[in-house]
C-alpha cells in the first residue's frame, strides 16, 4: 500500500493547512479568548503585587524623626506649640502603625509628621524673626528719642 503525504501511518487522512478546522472548538484561541487570558494574567499580577508584603518605611520614619528634632532645636515646642504637637502626635501614630505592620499607613503618617515638623520649624523661625524686628524697632525708637532730646537742648540758648 502506498501512502500519500496527507495520510498518516494509522491510515487517517491529515488535514492540510488550507483545510477548514474539523469543528469550531478545535480553535486553540479566538481573539476574544486571547484578550480574556491577557486580562486574567494582568489581574493575577496585580493581585499578587497587592498582596505582597510592603517594606517598613525606614527612610520616611528617619526623615520624620530628624525633622521633629530640627523643629525642637529651632524652639518650636514653645514658639509653634500647636504645629509641634501635631508633628509629634503623627510621628507617634506612625510608630504605632509600624509596630502593627501597617506600613502604608505608617509611611503616610511619617510624611505628614515631617511636613508638620517643617511647618513648626518655619513658624518658630518666623516668631524669632518678629521678636528680633520688635527689639530693633524699640531700640531705634529709643535712639530717635535720644537724638530728638539732644537736638532740642542744642537749640535752647
Amino acid at each position: 500500500m502506498r501512502h500519500s503525504a496527507s495520510d498518516c501511518q494509522t491510515g487517517l487522512r491529515l488535514p492540510k493547512i488550507h483545510d477548514p478546522p474539523l469543528n469550531a472548538s478545535s480553535h486553540v484561541m479566538t481573539p476574544e479568548r486571547g484578550k480574556i487570558h491577557a486580562l486574567v494574567a494582568v489581574l493575577a499580577c496585580a493581585v499578587a503585587a497587592g498582596c505582597a508584603p510592603t517594606k517598613p518605611p525606614v527612610d520616611q520614619m528617619a526623615a520624620a524623626s530628624r525633622a521633629l528634632a530640627a523643629a525642637r532645636q529651632a524652639g518650636a515646642e514653645q514658639l509653634a506649640a500647636t504645629e509641634f504637637r501635631a508633628a509629634s502626635s503623627r510621628l507617634d501614630q506612625a510608630r504605632a502603625a509600624e509596630r502593627d505592620q501597617d506600613y502604608d499607613v505608617a509611611a503616610q503618617l511619617a510624611a505628614e509628621s515631617q511636613v508638620d515638623s517643617e511647618l513648626a520649624q518655619a513658624r518658630a523661625r518666623l516668631a524669632k524673626a518678629r521678636s528680633e524686628v520688635e527689639r530693633i524697632t524699640r531700640e531705634n525708637e529709643g535712639m530717635d528719642r535720644d537724638l530728638g532730646a539732644g537736638a532740642t537742648q542744642e537749640q535752647q540758648p
